[in-house]
């Protein structure tokens, strides 16, 4: 397993963007529109990511994503250990995610590139 980016829930994405590439001077890497985001810093990859594409509201905290190879079995062997993982969303050309919460509650999510 490996970190595969960390994101945060943003309010409006083009004036996210506008800040911390305009701002801080972050490089981007790429947009989709109003939805996402990606800026690459030092070899990580840090996103930005509407309220609907990152499932947590303006100003909660940033979201690991953890990419795995066999998204399935990840998501099992989480629930066979008794943690609530929420359904696998498809995100089409993007790959599939799938959200769970550590035990302080901090959300974490499982990613599997498409294949």
């Amino acid at each position: 397993m490996r970190v595969k980016n960390a994101f945060l829930a943003v309010a409006d994405v083009g004036a996210a963007v506008r800040f911390y590439q305009g701002v801080l001077g972050l490089p981007l890497q790429f947009q989709d529109g109003d939805r996402w985001a990606q800026f690459k810093v030092d070899g990580f990859t840090w996103a930005l990511a509407a309220p609907s594409e990152a499932e947590a509201a303006p100003g909660s905290n940033a979201v690991l994503t953890l990419e795995v190879e066999d998204l399935d079995a990840a998501v099992e062997r989480l629930r066979g250990a008794g943690v609530r993982v929420a359904a696998i969303r498809d995100m089409g050309s993007h790959g599939r995610a799938a959200r769970f919460y550590d035990p302080d509650g901090n959300a974490v999510q499982l990613y599997q590139a498409p294949r």
